[in-house]
C-alpha cells in the first residue's frame, strides 16, 4: 500500500512539475517588463519596455522620453497614490508602470520594478536623468527579441482626466472600462467600491465591459445638490424583454473630489 501511495505521489509531483512554467518558457519581454534598458553596444540608447503590451519604446532625447512616458502613463487616484509606499498589492500591480496623478495635474512617476519604489519624473531633463540612473544594460542581440512599439497619435500629450464641466465622471469611468484599465477605473469610485470594481473588471468579458461602459457613458444627470449628483440610465434585459431603470450616485468627498458611490 505504501509503495502504491508513493507511486501516486511521484506521478502527481511529476505532473505538477511539468505544468509549472520554467525559466526558459518566460519570454524576454516578460522578464524585462517595465524595465528601462540601455543599449550598451549602441552608444547607450534608452528604451522602455511597456508592461501593457510587452513592446519596447525608444526614449530618444529628453523631450521625446518625457512625451513617451506621459503617453504610456497609467492614471491613479490620490487615495491609491498615497498607499504606494505601503500597500504591497498595489506596489506589485504598478511595478514598471508610469503612473499619473490624475487629481494632481497629471504629475508623472515611475515605479521601478527592481525595488518597488516610485521616482518623480519632473521636468524632461529630470525624467531623462532618472531613466539613465535606473536603466539596465542590454546587448543588441537580446534587445532585438523585444518588438518595437509605436505610439498612437493623440491630440493632447498629457492624459489628465478632464474636469466635470468637460466630461462627466461616469464618461471618464466608461472610457477606462473600454480600455480595460482596471486601476484607472477603480480610481473613479469611492474606496468601499474598489474591490468590487476590480472583481468586475476581471470577471466580465470584452462584450460585457463594452456594454457596461456604454451604460455609464449614456447616463444623464437627473438632479444634483452641493454634495451629490444623481444620473439615470436604462439597460435592456434581453431575457425578460424589458428595460431596467438604473441610478448612479456621484458624491462629493471630504477632500472635494467627486467619486461614484454605486454600480
Amino acid at each position: 500500500m505504501k509503495a502504491r501511495n508513493l507511486k501516486i505521489i511521484l506521478i502527481m509531483a511529476m505532473f505538477y512539475a511539468s505544468a509549472l512554467p520554467t525559466t526558459a518558457q518566460i519570454s524576454l519581454p516578460q522578464k524585462l517588463s517595465g524595465r528601462i534598458l540601455l543599449q550598451v553596444q549602441s552608444a547607450g540608447q534608452a528604451w522602455y519596455v511597456n508592461p501593457a503590451d510587452g513592446k519596447k519604446y525608444y526614449l530618444g532625447r529628453p523631450a521625446d522620453a518625457f512625451k513617451i512616458m506621459r503617453q504610456l502613463g497609467l492614471g491613479i487616484s490620490q487615495a491609491d497614490f498615497s498607499k504606494l509606499s505601503t500597500d504591497k498589492n498595489l506596489i506589485s500591480r504598478t511595478k514598471g508602470r508610469i503612473i499619473l496623478q490624475v487629481q494632481s495635474r497629471g504629475q508623472a512617476w515611475y515605479v521601478n520594478p527592481a525595488d518597488g519604489k516610485k521616482y518623480y519624473l519632473g521636468r524632461p531633463a529630470d525624467a531623462f536623468k532618472i531613466i539613465k540612473n535606473l536603466a539596465m544594460g542590454i546587448s543588441d542581440t537580446d534587445l532585438a527579441q523585444i518588438p518595437v512599439g509605436q505610439l498612437t497619435p493623440k491630440k493632447t500629450e498629457l492624459p489628465v482626466i478632464p474636469p466635470l464641466s468637460q466630461q462627466s465622471l461616469l464618461a471618464q469611468a466608461a472610457e477606462s472600462i473600454r480600455n480595460n484599465d482596471s486601476l484607472k477605473a477603480e480610481s473613479f469610485f469611492i474606496p468601499e467600491m474598489r474591490k468590487a470594481i476590480a472583481y468586475t473588471m476581471t470577471a466580465l468579458g470584452p462584450e460585457s465591459k463594452l456594454l457596461l461602459a456604454n451604460i455609464l457613458a449614456g447616463a444623464k444627470l437627473d438632479s444634483q445638490t452641493d454634495t451629490e449628483k444623481i444620473y439615470s440610465a436604462t439597460a435592456y434585459f434581453s431575457l425578460g424583454g424589458y428595460n431596467v431603470p438604473l441610478k448612479f450616485h456621484v458624491k462629493k468627498q471630504s477632500d472635494g473630489i467627486w467619486l461614484i458611490a454605486n454600480l
